[in-house]
Parts: C-alpha cells; structure tokens; sequence
C-alpha cells in the first residue's frame, strides 16, 4: 500500500512538473510573438511618420519655407532657438540657461501651471539638466525673456503660436513633429547649399519615453522571467 501511494505522489509531481513546464513554453512563446508585434508595429509607425513628414516638409515647400532639422536628443527646443537665433544648433545651452533664469525671476507665473506634487524650484532645477525636454511653459519663458513672438507649425493641427509683443525683436518659426520634437524653420532663400529638405533619417527620438516597454505591450507577461527561473528548482 505504501509503495502504491509512493507510485501515485510521484506521477502527480511529474504531472505538475510538465504542467509547470509547459506553462513556462506557453509564456515564451508568448513572450516572443509579443516582442515581433511590437517590433512590426514600430516598423510600421516608422514608415508612417516617414511618409507624413515628407507630406509635411511638401506642404511647407509650398508656403515657401523648409525644416532646418536639429539634433533629437532632448534639448531640441533649445536647439532649434539657437539655429533661429545664431544659425547654429549648438549654443542650445545658452537658451535653457535664459529660459531657467526667467522662470527663477517670475516663479509666480509658472507656479500655476507646475503639477502639484513637485514645487516650482524643483522644475526649474530638473529643467536646468542636459536633455531636459522643454514643452510650451518654455516656449512663453523664452518668448518673454528674447522679446519674441513665437509660430509653431504643426502637421494637420493649427500652428501654435506665442505672441506677446506687437513689434518683436525676433519671430521665431519651429515646427514639432511627433508629438515630442522640434525643428527650426526656414524661409527657402535661406537655404544653404547641400541641404535636402525632403529626404532625411531623423526619427525624431527625443522623448526618453517613447519606447515602449515589454510590460507596456503584455503585462501579464510580467512573471515569465520568474517562471523561467523557476524551472531550475525542479527536480527532474
């Protein structure tokens, strides 16, 4: 009778040792063809976002302007008001640190708009980091610190635009892309030579944000690789 109750124990942890087993290839399996659906779907954005931008650079063409593109790597605003300014992407420094000196001198303007679980001083200072990504509240800074009116162009929206004084020092034209970057925007007979103003490889990857994570795609795939783990504990 023993042996007989050995017998059946041991075959009932063989059967919860397969089930466990074949659970773990269920969520790999799983786990790969959620990885080629996401891989597909950016493959797919990607081309979409290619072909509306091109749409886009067409359109501006047409009114007599073209993309001088700047560099996505989170300072793009910066970056594009210094290429507006000084015709070079590259004191992008400069204008972050003009934008946080305004804020710091009229905190009381931007207080409204902050979050309320982060203080205005906290803002500004994560707002001072290299590749800190600027969005409208920077814009109107820069805006009242150059004493500047600014137009934003925007594929299939209404431009956007920040104006605040009747006779400017400078106009500033940007056009944002994708929901998180921003180019500099010329008029045609600023074109320099060798520039193409159609054709281009710039994805636009500002936002440290926009990748996706495996949990975003399949979040019950979360445990598969404690269950992968798991598998070294059975003793087979």
């Amino acid at each position: 009778m023993p042996k007989k109750k050995s017998k059946q124990k041991k075959k009932a942890k063989r059967e919860r040792q397969e089930q466990q087993r074949q659970r773990i290839e269920n969520l790999i399996q799983e786990k790969k063809e959620s990885k080629q659906r996401k891989k597909e779907r950016k493959q797919k954005n990607r081309k979409n976002r290619k072909n509306s931008d091109i749409e886009f650079k067409e359109e501006l063409l047409k009114l007599g302007y073209y993309i001088r593109e700047v560099q996505g790597d989170g300072n793009c605003l910066f970056r594009s008001v210094s290429e507006q300014i000084e015709e070079t992407q590259n004191n992008f420094e400069k204008y972050r640190k003009i934008t946080t000196d305004y804020m710091e001198e009229h905190k009381e303007e931007f207080q409204p708009f902050i979050e309320d679980d982060i203080t205005i001083d906290d803002y500004i200072k994560s707002m001072k980091e290299d590749k800190e990504w600027g969005g409208n509240l920077e814009i109107y800074a820069l805006s009242m610190a150059l004493h500047a009116n600014f137009y934003v162009y925007i594929h299939n929206h209404p431009m956007y635009v920040v104006k605040n004084f009747d006779d400017p020092k400078k106009n500033i034209m940007l056009t944002y892309h994708d929901g998180k970057h921003y180019n500099s925007l010329r008029k045609l007979e600023e074109k320099k030579e060798g520039e193409d103003y159609i054709n281009n490889n710039n994805d636009y990857s500002d936002s440290e944000d926009n990748e996706e994570s495996d949990e975003d795609v399949d979040p019950h795939l979360n445990d598969v690789n404690k269950l992968i783990q798991s598998v070294k504990s059975l003793n087979i």
